[in-house]
């Protein structure tokens, strides 16, 4: 099987989103999948929907693209008080205006977990998925862990935390072996679930390059990936469509941020 790149959480970053595809062709990946999260945060959701339809072999539905769909279907109404200073519909209430009616049918179809070689993608989790569980650390993920464990496809990739991280099942013997930087080898009868960090909005401590996890289900490797790309454009960007300065600043270095 062919290896995978699983993007996630783009959050209307096209210049983070463009980076990341322009390096995965140069690698020669050609499956790509999507963990949700396609808009939101960023100034340019519809481009973002736009390249991933186009790219994306298959997609499941994020917390951002669901609140979308009720924005869309229940009107403004539903925004609470001093939502232009809230990040989170700040970005929704944007990406509504931009994108289409096809663009809203299609988010409003995906599904919330999907399957792929040996494993499934999920945006959450997989225990009350339509609830957004964060899976920060092992005992977030244990009631995951159990669904996956023994299992064929005992692997999941999950958006939603923005941070890269491989949680396995701590009731297994066997262990996820460490092949260099960056680089993981999942034996075939471990339950594992992995956060795929953030294309569009990476929430690393020290590391604000957009990241993303390439799979290769024959060799049950699994590497997190980091692309640089020109986060101060983003940031400017969002700040000239008039959302909340911290979607910007959330991009950059202290450094970049005195820039802006």
């Amino acid at each position: 099987m062919p290896k995978t790149a699983i993007l996630s959480d783009i959050h209307g970053n096209l210049h983070a989103l463009r980076a990341v595809l322009a390096e995965i062709d140069a690698m020669g990946i050609e499956e790509i999948v999507c963990g949700g999260d396609t808009v939101g945060y960023g100034s340019q959701s519809a481009a973002c929907v736009a390249l991933i339809r186009e790219r994306s072999t298959l997609c499941v539905l994020g917390n951002h693209d669901y609140y979308l769909g009720l924005l869309a279907t229940q009107g403004r109404g539903i925004l609470p008080e001093r939502w232009k200073l809230n990040p989170v519909w700040a970005g929704i209430a944007l990406a509504e205006q931009q994108l289409d009616k096809d663009a809203l049918e299609w988010l409003d179809s995906l599904p919330w977990i999907n399957q792929l070689e040996g494993s499934v993608l999920v945006h959450a989790s997989l225990h009350e998925p339509e609830k957004w569980h964060y899976l920060t650390d092992v005992a977030s993920t244990l009631a995951t862990i159990e669904i996956l464990r023994g299992k064929k496809r005992n692997i999941g990739f999950f958006g939603h935390t923005h941070r890269l991280a491989i949680f396995a099942d701590p009731k297994a013997h066997a262990k996820v072996t460490g092949l260099g930087t960056d680089r993981f080898f999942v034996p075939a009868n471990l339950a594992c679930a992995i956060t795929c960090g953030s294309v569009g909005q990476p929430r690393e401590v020290d590391d604000h390059r957009a990241s993303w996890v390439l799979w290769d289900p024959d060799e049950r490797v699994i590497e997190f990936r980091r692309t640089k790309y020109p986060a101060i454009k983003a940031a400017k960007e969002i700040l000239a469509a008039g959302l909340p300065p911290v979607s910007a600043s959330r991009l950059l270095s202290q450094k970049e941020t005195s820039e802006l």
